[in-house]
């Protein structure tokens, strides 16, 4: 008896409801509080009616795992935009949907962020290994968005995807699909098998997944797509694979699972659900979603989630030297123009998931999700470090370098004279209002005190253009891309005057 309770302890902690002792999150405070949910008061009834019914105590409630964490999930209506709620809910579906697609959290928020920011993801495998599952539980999460899937063969044609052929146009000698529960018309999409489509195919998906334009002839459609989630169990590398691999700004693979303990989660998780997604009773609504995705494009009018220059600088020095480092072990690594691009979006969503409207240096950390291949390693065969691993490295020793050696402060000095610079070039005429506005001085200021010690700052109350040249001429940079700053900032000033 002693040890039978002692396994519904182990079960109850790791989540499972047990028929004579149902177990519900606990509540507590964080950021964003939250009502209690309907949903775990419907889950604790469920367990209840099973516990009068059944016979078998010991007996495992058929049902999917209730995430224990900090926050439940709050109530929301299709009309409502209250982005602490909605963030809230989000952050308790990632738990959620971990609890039960065991081993498999980084791929989630990674998914998560390709959702937020309207971007692809392509995941790798062998067989077997629950792409498609895992998929369906991060889609069956939205309400009201419209879901396309498709399994890949090289028998397809492009009809297959967007739709068949209209014959009554054809009749007519124009070629027309009849788009009614294609692709086009498709918020989510789910393509598995995908390097098992033909060249044709994919070749007809490029413009789709990324200008959302349906291109047939002299016909172009705009479409619904807003995040597609491809898996394949190899990849097939030719000048087409290529160009709609660079469509997938988010890539993992899912490694196999060789720890016993998550074994048996998986297990349990199995027998509960039967290998099927189970559907969450409360969602959250897809309209929600492209709120969120508004902020974190810029194009909401009202909130903006404010990305400061030093971040940006920063964020393409990281991704310089992660392009250096990656290199060594493979010369043909290439982020695209268009993928460095993109990480803006991925900086202002991982604020927005974190309850900010300010990106920060937290955020700059997070880009491996978007950089990177998830569980990738730079040398595949001894797994001497992941691709993860190494921008982690990047990221610390750089961060770590220039907070030693003063360069963010440099950074920041340079960035506000720049800013300068910049509105008197857009109001050349509003130069000396410019020059004399209390927060441009008084943070110049602080930063000269900072980087020049000995200087009598003080003496310097006014400032000019030629004092602000002779600061940046003084200036000794303190690393190579702080000199590649100072040179471009000088440049400026040379155009200017």
């Amino acid at each position: 008896m002693d040890k039978q309770k002692d396994i519904h302890k182990i079960l109850e902690e790791d989540g499972y409801g047990i028929i004579n002792k149902p177990v519900l999150p606990e509540k507590s405070l964080e950021q964003v509080i939250l009502q209690e949910s309907d949903r775990a008061k419907d889950y604790l009834n469920f367990l209840k009616k099973k516990s009068d019914k059944d016979k078998h105590p010991a007996q495992v409630v058929p049902t999917e795992k209730v995430p224990d964490q900090k926050s439940e999930l709050a109530p929301i209506k299709s009309d409502e935009f209250d982005i602490p709620t909605i963030v809230g809910n989000l952050n308790w579906h990632m738990n959620r949907i971990s609890e039960n697609v065991i081993g498999r959290s980084e791929i989630i928020r990674q998914a998560i962020f390709a959702i937020l920011t309207g971007e692809h993801m392509l995941l790798l495998s062998r067989t077997g290994m629950a792409k498609s599952y895992l998929a369906q539980y991060i889609f069956n999460t939205f309400e009201g968005a419209r879901i396309f899937s498709s399994q890949a063969s090289k028998d397809q044609t492009p009809d297959n995807y967007f739709g068949p052929y209209n014959i009554e146009e054809f009749k007519k000698g124009r070629i027309r699909h009849n788009i009614m529960g294609s692709i086009i018309e498709a918020n989510l999409v789910f393509l598995d098998e995908f390097f098992d489509a033909s060249d044709v195919v994919l070749r007809s998906l490029l413009t789709v997944l990324n200008e959302r334009k349906f291109i047939n002839g002299s016909e172009q459609i705009d479409t619904a797509v807003h995040t597609a989630i491809a898996t394949a169990n190899y990849m097939r590398m030719n000048e087409v694979t290529e160009a709609v691999l660079d469509r997938f700004t988010y890539k993992a693979i899912i490694p196999e699972n060789t720890n016993v303990y998550h074994q048996l989660l998986i297990d349990h998780t199995y027998s509960m659900s039967g290998g099927k997604p189970v559907e969450p009773e409360q969602k959250i609504y897809f309209n929600q979603i492209l709120y969120l995705y508004e902020i974190i494009k810029n194009k909401n009018r009202t909130i903006r989630i404010e990305t400061p220059d030093f971040i940006y600088f920063m964020k393409n020095v990281l991704i310089d030297k992660f392009m250096s480092e990656m290199r060594k072990s493979d010369y043909n690594y290439f982020l695209s123009p268009r993928k460095i691009a993109k990480q803006g979006d991925f900086l202002r969503a991982s604020a927005l998931l974190n309850n900010r409207f300010q990106v920060n240096t937290d955020d700059l950390k997070e880009m491996y999700h978007c950089l990177t291949t998830l569980n990738s390693y730079i040398s595949v065969k001894a797994k001497d470090k992941s691709e993860v691993d190494l921008y982690l490295d990047v990221y610390n020793q750089t961060m770590a370098h220039y907070r030693a050696t003063g360069a963010f402060q440099q950074i920041e000095l340079l960035l506000g004279i720049r800013q300068v610079f910049q509105e008197i070039r857009q109001n050349p005429e509003r130069r000396d209002a410019i020059l004399a506005r209390k927060s441009v001085l008084q943070s110049l200021m602080d930063f000269l005190r900072k980087i020049f010690p000995t200087r009598r700052v003080e003496d310097e109350q006014k400032l000019t253009i030629e004092s602000l040249k002779k600061n940046i001429l003084d200036l000794t940079p303190a690393v190579e891309e702080v000199q590649e700053l100072k040179n471009g900032i000088m440049q400026d000033y040379r155009d200017l005057y």
